[in-house]
């Protein structure tokens, strides 16, 4: 099974070509040709950004803590979401997480531990959003947001998360699969 997965996603190849079309602070507009099975080469456009990190923080009473910020892209204009941000120079996936959950929080974890990583949008988007899971979190500073950030926390219990999955009161695709990792895993 393993093997034929291996071949039908090595059916298409990219061609190690690239140039900037547009760019800002957090995305720039990439494009890159790919050969396809056929030998037909295609252009396609594709957002580079920097890494990025989701973390699903627990508290010591089991709570998941959930932030709400009024930035996102979605119709509803903000959603309930996990702590994540992009990594700051050559910051490693797992100093983003920490950073952004006590940037984002004021929660301080004792232990920090690596789910794994998913691709939002493999069409478009080439770097994974890394998943980690921040265990016996405790409320320890105050928020440490930037001058154009308003972010509200909420402790969610954890057995109104799945509730909270199913009712589609989680729309955030980052949120959903970290959530559904640590599920997975037993820790929720």
């Amino acid at each position: 099974m393993r093997k034929d997965i291996n071949n039908l996603l090595s059916n298409c190849k990219a061609i190690p070509f690239s140039e900037p079309t547009e760019g800002g602070k957090f995305y720039k507009i990439m494009s890159q040709d790919f050969q396809l099975p056929n030998g037909k080469i295609i252009r396609r456009e594709f957002l580079k950004k920097r890494p990025a990190a989701v973390v699903v923080p627990i508290t010591n009473k089991g709570n998941i803590i959930c932030v709400i910020q009024p930035i996102s892209l979605s119709k509803e204009g903000s959603l309930v979401e996990l702590p994540a941000g992009y990594a700051e120079d050559d910051e490693k996936a797992g100093q983003t997480a920490m950073r952004e959950l006590v940037e984002e929080t004021g929660y301080v974890p004792s232990k920090i531990e690596y789910l794994g990583k998913h691709y939002q949008d493999p069409g478009s988007i080439k770097e994974p959003v890394n998943v980690f899971v921040a265990l016996e979190c405790e409320k320890k500073c105050s928020q440490k947001l930037d001058k154009d950030e308003f972010i509200t926390t909420l402790e969610v219990p954890k057995d109104e998360i799945r509730s909270m999955m199913n009712s589609n009161d989680i729309k955030d695709a980052n949120t959903f699969i970290a959530l559904a990792k640590a599920i997975f895993k037993g820790y929720i």
